[in-house]
């Protein structure tokens, strides 16, 4: 509520008059708790014809609508129908079913089913069925036959000559082979007869020939340990030699000879220089006797050599033979080795001919299918029924064939089977790889 505040000052204008503000302050009570205020909409009344429009929409013709009533219609109609009604219907039923069955029964099927493992049929493999095409192919035969006409003997010719290059050269190998063994043979056999010879005579020489170079270094010494005992014993001035090649019983005999000489005159002359004779004598009959003996083993050394040397002279022999051998035969394996080299650069070439000759011939094969195609049946799970209706039926007997193609180690391979329905039976066919053919090879046919 506003109040004038400003009076009019005197001898002047009134002044509009001013309001002066004031603030409503309402109480708060403490300690009370707070409310929170409901906010309520006001509801509109409908407006009239609202609820009319409505059950006009619950009562529209459509789609669900009439589906509804016709199943409704459908099932207060079968509630009504008699018993009768209702036999006659099951009994069209079962004559149905009886008939299905008979016709399933007396259809004539052809069932194809395939077991391979090297053989690949392609992401969408099929049986096909074709009209007699062996014209068509014999065609084809007749006019790519023209064509390798002039290759296809020159080819034949050489390699049945690179077949006997090849069966020469694996006999030369065995020759080699052989001859290489016989040379080993012979060269151990010549190294054994060495061994045994080297060995014959050095157990000669050690045995026999140091035994008896023992005995004539016992003798020897023998023969100057007496002459020293006797020397001592007579009383002669005897100085045997210190050096020990020097002490030989020529030398012993000597210095005893010159001893006597100056021996006191007690000595018997005679009789010392008739002894140291006679020990002479008996030494050189020893030395005679032993020079025989050690003759005797150069002899027998010779004898055992004679025949290790003739045999050992054969080996040899024998060894240059099958070196020479072994040489030719070794040359005429490397010509050989030529020879087949050639024979085979001149079969690639010939190979390479004989392909672009050929063609497109796998694509004239592959075009066959189209022409004479009169079913295709797919193969699922390897296996596929050629129903023998239709066309099928309608073609003349000896006149179909059954076809499967796939891919041998990247080459077109064929299975071409004859049609061999029976009539109102399931006949099964079973694929194996064997059964496939190279599409190449029907031009060598």
């Amino acid at each position: 509520m506003s109040e004038d505040t400003n009076p009019p000052s005197e001898g002047g204008q009134k002044k509009p008059p001013q309001q002066k503000l004031r603030l409503k302050v309402r109480p708060v009570e403490e300690n009370q708790p707070r409310v929170r205020r409901r906010v309520v909409t006001p509801v509109h009344a409908p407006a009239p014809g609202v609820e009319a429009a409505a059950a006009v929409e619950e009562r529209r013709v459509g789609a669900g609508r009439i589906t509804s009533d016709l199943l409704g219609g459908l099932l207060q109609t079968l509630r009504s129908l008699d018993r009768k009604v209702w036999l006659g219907v099951g009994l069209a039923v079962g004559v149905l079913v009886i008939y299905g069955l008979w016709t399933e029964w007396r259809k004539t099927v052809v069932r194809v089913k395939v077991s391979l493992d090297e053989i690949r049929l392609g992401d969408r493999p099929e049986v096909l069925v074709l009209y007699d095409f062996s014209e068509r192919l014999a065609g084809l035969r007749r006019d790519y036959g023209r064509r390798l006409a002039p290759i296809r003997p020159q080819i034949r010719e050489l390699e049945r000559t690179l077949v006997l290059a090849k069966a020469d050269a694996a006999g030369t190998s065995e020759k080699v082979r052989m001859v290489e063994q016989v040379l080993q043979q012979d060269t151990t056999k010549a190294k054994a007869v060495y061994e045994d010879y080297r060995t014959s005579v050095s157990r000669l020489w050690l045995e026999e020939a140091g035994a008896l170079d023992l005995e004539f270094d016992a003798t020897r010494k023998k023969f100057l340990e007496e002459v020293e005992v006797r020397a001592r014993e007579v009383g002669l001035f005897y100085h045997p030699e210190e050096d020990a090649d020097l002490q030989q019983p020529e030398i012993a005999a000597n210095e005893y000879r010159l001893a006597l000489y100056r021996a006191p005159p007690s000595i018997k002359m005679p009789d010392q220089f008739g002894w140291i004779e006679k020990k002479l004598n008996d030494w050189h009959k020893f030395e005679k006797d032993w020079n025989a003996r050690y003759k005797g083993l150069s002899t027998k050394a010779k004898q055992l050599r004679s025949p290790a040397s003739t045999s050992l002279d054969e080996k040899k022999q024998n060894v240059n033979v099958q070196k020479q051998e072994l040489e030719k035969f070794l040359g005429d394996a490397t010509a050989i080795q030529k020879e087949i080299a050639g024979y085979e650069e001149r079969l690639k070439e010939l190979r390479a001919k004989e392909t672009e000759a050929k063609g497109p011939f796998e694509e004239d094969v592959a075009a066959i299918p189209d022409a004479f195609l009169c079913q295709r049946v797919p193969l699922h799970a390897d296996v596929a029924e050629v129903v023998v209706t239709g066309k099928v039926a309608a073609a003349a007997p000896n006149t179909l064939r059954l076809v499967i193609r796939g891919k041998r180690e990247g080459r077109t391979a064929w299975v071409i089977l004859p049609f061999e329905p029976v009539l109102h039976q399931r006949v099964e066919k079973v694929v194996r790889d064997a059964d496939f053919h190279p599409v190449d090879d029907w031009l060598d046919e």
